[in-house]
């Protein structure tokens, strides 16, 4: 098993992160009462499309994405949407706080008092790609509580780093694609990765 480099030709035309969430629904035969239980180890599908171009380009592409084979190889990848954050908060960030397994909230410091993060904003913590819930900003230290969209599948310590530019973790191929070439072009291919746990 090897983690394959993003070849420079690999630049999708369409993109579509969709948070997969680990849960059991029940629901009462009789009462109409239904429970919900969150089993935590949620992860990212990242469906995208690399666009129709010319056949060097593709043929580039058909290597990389075969050389995944299958499953077996993985390849670090980042919301191509929003490589950095919208917000402004920026510098060498930590950890300030430590938060458990299963936390709904990072507690990050480094940035500049006023900076922000905004929602959908991603960022990066000890090989997890987090998605910031709602907009925030940093207090006069320079510290900012993060509410997150997915849960902490692994707990935080403090001074442990966190990444706020091109943010990514590990991914595997689950899609069988094919590579259609015409002359002088090659059509677009859908993809589709899941995050590795």
């Amino acid at each position: 098993m090897s983690l394959l480099t993003l070849p420079s030709s690999f630049r999708p035309e369409s993109f579509t992160p969709q948070l997969l969430t680990n849960q059991r629904a029940s629901s009462s035969p009789g009462g109409g009462s239904e429970e919900v239980v969150d089993m935590l180890n949620d992860r990212w599908l990242f469906s995208l499309t690399l666009p129709r171009g010319p056949q060097h380009i593709a043929a580039r592409n058909e290597a990389f994405v075969n050389g995944l084979r299958g499953q077996t190889n993985t390849v670090l990848l980042w919301h191509f949407v929003r490589p950095q954050p919208l917000g402004t908060y920026r510098g060498a960030l930590t950890i300030f706080l430590a938060t458990g397994q299963g936390a709904d909230a990072v507690y990050l410091q480094g940035g500049a008092a006023g900076q922000t993060l905004l929602a959908g904003d991603m960022i990066g913590v000890n090989g997890m790609l987090l998605q910031v819930l709602t907009d925030c900003v940093a207090d006069g230290l320079g510290r900012i509580g993060v509410p997150i969209a997915n849960r902490l599948r692994r707990a935080t310590v403090v001074g442990q780093s966190v990444v706020w530019d091109r943010p990514s973790v590990p991914f595997r191929k689950v899609s069988q694609p094919g590579f259609q070439y015409f002359t002088g072009y090659a059509e677009g291919v859908p993809l589709d990765f899941v995050e590795a746990l």
